[in-house]
């Protein structure tokens, strides 16, 4: 399916920030990011007609939503989720779900994916969601729930020895606990998932793979049984 004429709204909740942005005519054609600290409720649906509308449009009239699937805020994600399903159910439109790591790392500029790229959001209490990809945005492993401390086994794993570009909202945690052993620096960019990034991605799934179904599922690492490194399983993720 060629994107030129598809219509995506996609968004992200699954932090402090919220964003969502509008993909048509082959290109990002409105965008909207906030801090709400929290209360996405309030702000998500006027952001999404604000923005479809910018771009000349309305809701009824997007082809396909998209919308980040986790790890993040326990409540964020359910949020987006729930807002996300019961659009596609109402309006019978596909739906595409992308993970807030993919998002991070594909953020991250052309220029500085010369090495592996860590995604990494803080997660509370010196615990991060991280996953390795490639520069290709090939991912290199799971995502996991991890202390920030099994960073550097984590990293060392992927065996190629290139600096890291660290990315996200757990950056400061990430650096400071593979220095100095691994030769890790800071991407530029936004340290939240960007909803342009989020609907450029969708667009070029939605051509590789065409319609997708609804069901979307969210990903709550710790949840679904993900262990912190040297530690027992964990019980609820957090809502930081």
């Amino acid at each position: 399916m060629a994107t030129d004429g598809l219509t995506l709204l996609g968004f992200d909740t699954a932090t402090a920030a919220c964003s969502a942005a509008l993909w048509a005519g082959g290109a990002v054609a409105a965008c909207r990011r906030v801090e709400t600290g929290g209360r996405h409720a309030e702000s998500l649906v006027p952001m999404l007609r604000e923005v479809a509308a910018e771009g000349g449009t309305t809701l009824a009239a997007i082809d396909r939503f998209a919308v980040t699937v986790g790890p993040g805020s326990f409540t964020g994600i359910r949020i987006g989720l729930a807002t996300a399903r019961g659009l596609a159910l109402a309006l019978e439109r596909p739906l595409i779900g992308l993970s807030t790591l993919e998002v991070l790392a594909a953020g991250v500029p052309a220029a500085e994916r010369d090495g592996p790229i860590l995604a990494a959001l803080d997660a509370g209490r010196g615990r991060l969601y991280a996953q390795l990809f490639a520069p290709s945005l090939d991912a290199l492993g799971a995502p996991e729930a991890l202390d920030a401390k099994a960073l550097p086994g984590l990293v060392t794993a992927a065996g190629n020895g290139r600096p890291v570009v660290v990315v996200g909202t757990g950056q400061d945690a990430a650096l400071a606990a593979l220095a100095p052993a691994i030769d890790a620096r800071s991407a530029s960019g936004l340290a939240t998932p960007d909803a342009r990034v989020l609907v450029r991605r969708a667009a070029a799934r939605a051509e590789v793979r065409g319609i997708e179904g609804n069901a979307v599922r969210p990903l709550y690492l710790r949840e679904a049984g993900a262990r912190l490194r040297g530690k027992p399983a964990a019980g609820k993720q957090s809502d930081a």
